[in-house]
């Protein structure tokens, strides 16, 4: 058996709670976002999404959330999707005055569309 770094193991536990808080009452934005969030930094997106949508399900004004889907969705090579969570994230975001959350999708939907002009680049040659 691996042994697990302290950092490590302490994340894994901290994710295991989040687990059982969203199984306990997983109409708890604060906890899925928590949850997505957290999986998304173990490496895990396609969990991470299914967490996210289901808090975008009940909170769909949860700006947060359409931030970090987005980045679960570009982790997952699903640029089309992540750019659609953008646009819709920063609507949700400016409707509600967040401005954290409008400046990082702002940025990362810029980049993802830059980079898909950049691609097409040799496309007419």
């Amino acid at each position: 058996m691996l042994k697990m770094k302290t950092g490590e193991k302490m994340e894994q536990d901290r994710l295991d709670r989040l687990e059982k808080l969203w199984k306990l009452d997983p109409s708890d934005p604060v906890v899925g976002l928590g949850l997505g969030a957290g999986l998304l930094e173990a490496g895990q997106p396609a969990r991470a999404r299914e967490v996210l949508e289901a808090v975008l399900r009940q909170k769909p004004g949860y700006a947060a959330a359409w931030e970090i889907l987005g980045n679960a969705l570009e982790s997952l090579g699903d640029r089309d999707e992540a750019i659609r969570i953008y646009q819709k994230g920063i609507e949700v975001s400016r409707s509600g005055g967040f401005l954290a959350p409008e400046k990082q999708m702002s940025r990362r939907l810029k980049r993802l569309l830059r980079d898909d002009r950049g691609s097409r680049k040799g496309d007419f040659l």
